[in-house]
């Protein structure tokens, strides 16, 4: 039928017909559509032509035959024109013109208009002339600027309407900036805005922008419909903690998930309103910041030399980029991968030049292991602050590799934990990890050796400051799951989890880099063990899911049917571990920040560690896995404890000790 009507993800309706005719227009050469705006034009100019002339008789009370009238009309109709032609007034395209077309329009009819009025007043004036000219500009400009700006939203739906490759929006967040994302998506012929969702029950069913305010219920009833494509937040002023709760309930969705930037991002300058992107795991978990005890970090940082072993890793890189707001006099990074060294470099450069310059940046290239080129490097720059961020952490390729594992994250922290004391060194900082608690593989076991030795270290007097801060999973830092998850995604799958109920405890890396520097600051010098609170455990299959969600597709779990994106299953791998814990066997207590809590840990005497290091170079030089495994042992008393882990037993927390 000819005016059947079809439904837009909006709940708009459009007449099939009016669709069909502008789809056909949209086609058209560009000759054709020229043509087509000039006969538009031609018959408000024809027809403001005509009662000009029946005004002009009668203000010269003087008659005039019908043809003389019409041909008067027809010629000043085509002069209008010309002149319409000649201002430039149909270059623009009509589809992607706003209410600023007004001003081509104003300008082409003025000009015809103010052409006319001379020539008339030359040949024959007449009373009040001048009056009647006026009023037909107007009645022309205003039927002119009428049908464009209607034709030209017409267009805009139509182009939506009859486009196969255009996304349905669901803007969440009806203020300000949702609604100058609108804007920005009406001149992208691919964006169709459909809604507005917002938490306030006050604007639902309100109209915003020409679209409805909904509820998060509508939102979900119109993604289960298929009816939208993508869901972009538009909440820059929202705190990290609110955008979380909302982001972890679009991840319920099967739809695509984008966010517009934050007001941080705004105001510096970095981004606009609509630069719209991806979703961040880092936003799936993050919490309420707490304020740093800002004073202590300037005494513990402003002028002093920093050195960062590793700095060109996750962690490293982000300690670097948090260190350099405190204002450092120098910034020393030592780092192993020479690709690293020149990303992070070039980062921090940037960073510094932005600040004014003023801190002296070197990188270094070499491995904590050499030990000459780590005593070079403490004899030259003479750092007063080392944070020893250097280590092999993917716990599969160590069990494979046990040995250089084991001698770097041993004898790596050992050559730098003793520069420090060499070379004058104020403050040592150990970055360790929650696989140290009851390791279940050589590089947790290994870590917990590289604690001992900085506990014991610390217990020496007239020696720096030694402190450890251990914290479990850092979101996206490489080799870990998110940065697998996101390119299995990409490549259209299979995600793959280890299984089901393996769960880990993730923080972001700002706050990770953020707390270990607070906790440094807060050592007292006899070997320190902080660890950081981490929230909640995250289960990693459900992460798996959130983040195949918010990419717009759906999950296919075994036993399961449908679905774009397969989770596959594969099993623990070589001292892996389902669940992680930051403490065992003891209490910690807090300290003056929040989630930062002092371990009560028991501490091995540097003379008892002496022997057990004597056996592990030996043990290193002739690549005796055996004897490694056996010194492991006897050194860490829980080393194996974490491979009889249940499900029963993982969701062990507030501990403390070995």
């Amino acid at each position: 039928m000819i005016f059947d009507r079809r439904r837009s993800a909006s709940g708009l309706r459009a007449p099939v017909l009016v669709t069909r005719f502008l789809g056909w227009l949209i086609a058209r050469p560009r000759r054709a559509k020229l043509s087509i705006s000039i006969i538009f034009d031609t018959a408000p100019v024809l027809m403001m032509n005509l009662l000009g002339m029946a005004g002009y008789q009668l203000l010269c009370t003087c008659t005039v035959s019908k043809a003389v009238q019409y041909g008067v009309a027809a010629l000043l109709s085509l002069f209008c024109i010309g002149v319409f032609v000649a201002c430039g007034l149909y270059r623009p395209l009509l589809r992607y013109r706003d209410t600023l077309i007004i001003f081509p329009v104003l300008g082409a009819s003025l000009a015809a208009a103010g052409t006319i009025a001379l020539g008339v007043l030359a040949i024959a004036p007449a009373p009040n002339l001048l009056l009647l000219i006026g009023v037909v500009w107007l009645g022309l400009m205003a039927q002119m600027l009428a049908w464009r700006l209607i034709g030209g939203a017409l267009l805009n739906i139509a182009v939506r309407d009859i486009s196969p490759n255009v996304t349905h929006v669901a803007i969440y967040g009806a203020g300000r900036a949702g609604v100058a994302l609108a804007e920005a998506m009406e001149k992208d012929d691919t964006l169709n805005v459909a809604c507005f969702v917002d938490d306030n029950s006050h604007l639902h069913n309100r109209t915003l922008h020409g679209v409805k305010v909904r509820s998060y219920a509508a939102l979900r009833d119109l993604a289960a419909r298929g009816r939208l494509g993508l869901v972009v937040l538009a909440m820059p002023s929202a705190s990290p903690a609110r955008r979380a709760a909302i982001i972890n309930a679009l991840a319920e969705l099967e739809v695509r998930v984008e966010t517009a930037p934050t007001l941080e991002e705004i105001i510096s300058g970095w981004r606009r309103v609509s630069d719209i992107r991806a979703v961040s795991p880092e936003e799936l978990l993050s919490r309420e910041p707490v304020e740093p005890d800002m004073a202590l970090l300037e005494r513990e940082l402003r002028g002093r030399t920093v050195l960062i072993t590793g700095g060109g890793g996750s962690i490293g890189s982000a300690l670097c980029r948090a260190i350099i707001a405190h204002a450092p006099t120098k910034l020393v990074i030592y780092e192993m991968s020479e690709f690293a060294l020149y990303s992070a470099e070039r980062e921090l450069r940037e960073l510094i030049d932005a600040r004014g310059g003023r801190i002296q940046l070197v990188c270094l290239l070499g491995s904590v292991l050499d030990k000459p080129a780590v005593a070079r490097a403490f004899e030259a720059h003479r750092p007063d602050i080392v944070y020893h961020a250097a280590a092999y952490k993917h716990v599969p390729l160590v069990e494979l590799n046990p040995i250089a594992g084991a001698d770097n994250n041993i004898f790596g922290t050992l050559n730098v934990a003793l520069a420090a004391q060499r070379y004058g060194a104020s403050k040592f900082v150990l970055i360790s990890t929650d696989k140290a608690v009851r390791p279940a593989n050589v590089m947790g076991a290994a870590k917990r050796v590289a604690e001992k030795l900085v506990q014991a270290l610390g217990k020496n007097t007239g020696g720096p400051s030694y402190a450890i801060v251990r914290f479990g999973n850092v979101l996206d830092s490489a080799g870990s799951a998110v940065p697998l998850f996101r390119e299995q995604i990409r490549n259209g799958g299979p995600v793959t989890v280890t299984d089901p109920g393996m769960v880990r405890y993730f923080m972001t890396i700002p706050e990770a880099a953020d707390l270990v520097i607070q906790a440094g600051a807060m050592a007292n010098g006899d070997g320190d063990l902080f660890h950081l609170d981490m929230g909640d455990p995250v289960n990693v299959a459900d992460l798996a899911r959130k983040l195949i969600r918010l990419s717009g597709f759906s999950v296919r779990e075994p036993g399961i049917g449908g679905g774009d994106i397969e989770i596959r299953f594969i099993g623990l791998r070589p001292g892996e571990k389902l669940f992680e814990e930051l403490l065992v066997d003891g209490a910690s207590t807090p300290t003056g920040h929040p989630r930062i809590f002092r371990a009560d840990a028991g501490v091995m005497q540097w003379r008892d560690l002496e022997p057990y290091l004597e056996q592990l170079t030996h043990i290193v030089a002739e690549q005796n896995v055996d004897g490694l495994k056996s010194v492991l042992h006897h050194l860490v008393e829980s080393y194996g404890a974490g491979k009889i882990q249940t499900a029963g037993t993982g969701n062990v927390r507030s501990l403390s000790g070995a």
